[in-house]
């Protein structure tokens, strides 16, 4: 998808979304292929696994934390009058 495409689908400035496809592209996360006067850009799948994949750890201690922090929500409700 082009910049303009990309920015239709959220509430942000087209500069904005330029900006953010910079940062993705500088990461390694999306390429880019020029065509005529129009940029597009593709995201890249196997870059997004393996940050998926490297969050998964994390994702796990988060999960750990949030069941305890619900458990102790739910006591602490439990013993209000």
């Amino acid at each position: 998808m082009t910049a303009g495409t990309i920015a239709e689908n959220f509430e942000a400035a087209r500069p904005t979304i330029s900006k953010h496809l910079q940062v993705l592209q500088e990461c390694e996360l999306i390429d880019s292929n020029q065509k005529g006067r129009e940029v597009f850009y593709e995201i890249k799948v196997d870059k997004m696994k393996e940050i998926d994949q490297w969050l998964e750890q994390f994702r796990k201690i988060w999960e750990s934390r949030f069941g305890q922090l619900d458990n102790l929500i739910a006591k602490l409700n439990h013993k209000k009058p």
